[in-house]
């Protein structure tokens, strides 16, 4: 069993406007809506990889109970307090236009002192009585939250000796670097911004200093690994007219890291797992989301480079 965690889930949105035009209306052409957030389409995707998984997040509102009823209709348990405001909504513009995959993300609800004690309660409830295999902690968090919350998390489950991977950016992974989580995922513009180097092969290294797998997704240029003294480079070619969108691709991607991890021994296999999540997002019409019988197929398409540290 995996603990995912995603404090601030979100109603994902794929609308259709070709151009915006200042001070007057703009209609989108048409709409569709999915559920969201980082840690959400990373339970997603290890559910239809045949993990089982626990989701932990903040319910807000109408949106909130959307969200969650939709999670365990995959077969998803949640966890978590329901609160007034509601969860999120996020909006990616889908055209074929210069606007396209332009993105609007909501904020989410704000949570009172007791509302962000629940929360934190239910996890250390949660890791203490269940002894999840690994915790994913993912994305964002709303307000009422501290900055250093993934840190606090981090520890707490190492204290239980239970891997802890994360995903996030800013304060909310600067402050989780001295915890030395098991695991760290960035994007190369994420992880430009957290230590100043371009090359997601320098990057990659440096972040290994505060873990011991750490992933860099440079999107077309694929998937950069850092373990122990070597860095490894998965790459898939996908035809440009195969992609729908690329949106939550890294999360599936950390999905398929942690499914290569608990499967494989040799890192080649986790990053051609991975790898290949990411790209079997790209072609699925529900944003974010992932089909294993396209993970299956793409898996020995990947190719794999060794770059010695």
């Amino acid at each position: 069993m995996v603990l995912t965690v995603c404090p601030n889930p979100s109603v994902d949105s794929f609308w259709a406007i070709d151009t915006f035009e200042k001070g007057t209306t703009n209609k989108s052409m048409r709409d569709s809506y999915f559920p969201g957030g980082k840690g959400l389409h990373v339970a997603y995707a290890l559910r239809e990889l045949g993990l089982n998984t626990t989701l932990l997040g903040v319910w807000g509102g109408i949106t909130g109970e959307w969200l969650r009823n939709k999670t365990q209709k995959k077969n998803i348990d949640t966890l978590g307090p329901s609160v007034n405001g509601w969860s999120r909504i996020c909006i990616t513009n889908d055209t074929s236009t210069s606007w396209n995959e332009t993105e609007i993300l909501g904020a989410g609800p704000s949570l009172s002192d007791s509302e962000v004690a629940d929360f934190t309660d239910t996890y250390h409830s949660y890791i203490k009585q269940k002894r999840p295999t690994g915790i994913i902690i993912s994305g964002s968090t709303p307000a009422g939250f501290t900055p250093n919350i993934y840190s606090k998390m981090v520890k707490a489950g190492k204290r239980h000796k239970i891997p802890v991977y994360v995903d996030a950016k800013d304060k909310l992974l600067k402050n989780t670097l001295n915890s030395r989580p098991f695991a760290i995922h960035v994007n190369k513009d994420e992880g430009y911004e957290l230590c100043g180097h371009k090359n997601p092969v320098e990057m990659a290294l440096w972040l290994q200093s505060f873990c011991k797998v750490a992933a860099v997704t440079a999107g077309k240029q694929g998937l950069y690994l850092a373990y122990k003294n070597a860095v490894y480079h998965g790459f898939h070619r996908l035809p440009q007219n195969d992609i729908i969108s690329t949106v939550g691709s890294g999360d599936c991607l950390l999905a398929g890291l942690y499914t290569g991890i608990q499967k494989f021994q040799e890192p080649e296999d986790w990053v051609r797992l991975a790898t290949a999540c990411g790209s079997a997002n790209c072609i699925n019409p529900d944003l974010g989301m992932l089909r294993a019988e396209n993970v299956q197929a793409f898996t020995p398409q990947i190719t794999i480079e060794t770059i010695s540290a």
